[in-house]
């Protein structure tokens, strides 16, 4: 068993993101494009898993089922449930590709495209400021440290 400051300051700072990272994921959810969809007829929030298909959507535009599951690391099954979803909120629609029409693409709609488009600047922008207060922090280290972190926390083995 490891004893000593360095082996103390890593426990210290392990205990610290394990109170964080609740916190974190609330925030996160928060931030998240609900109120949009509480405006709209069928006023159900939106989950943490229809959440993160929004803003993958919103940063890729328009995807294919097997992109859309793939992207979001989920079965073809359950992405096309997850689509059925979003649709029945008014928050996606299913458009035939005009190069293939046996293709179908999964796009937002209409003012959901627009909420996402802000809400992914304003996490930007935030990222962005909280870098300024820590310039020494390599940006590529705490992506790949959040990488494998999450990859962690689903029960993965390392990168």
């Amino acid at each position: 068993m490891k004893t000593g400051p360095a082996h103390d300051d890593r426990q210290d700072v392990t205990a610290q993101l394990v109170q964080l990272l609740p916190e974190l994921a609330v925030t996160l959810y928060e931030a998240g494009p609900h109120e949009e969809a509480r405006r709209r007829q069928r006023a159900e929030p939106l989950t943490g898993r229809q959440m993160k298909a929004v803003m993958y959507l919103a940063h890729h535009g328009k995807a294919t089922m097997g992109e859309f599951a793939e992207g979001l690391e989920i079965g073809r099954a359950a992405a096309s449930e997850l689509a059925a979803r979003l649709i029945d909120k008014g928050v996606a629609l299913r458009e035939p590709d005009p190069a293939d029409r046996r293709v179908v693409n999964l796009k937002l709609a209409g003012t959901a495209e627009g909420y996402a488009d802000r809400m992914l600047a304003q996490w930007r922008d935030r990222l962005e400021e909280a870098f300024a207060c820590y310039p020494g922090i390599d940006p590529e280290t705490l992506v790949a440290f959040l990488r494998n972190l999450i990859k962690q926390l689903k029960g993965r083995t390392n990168p």
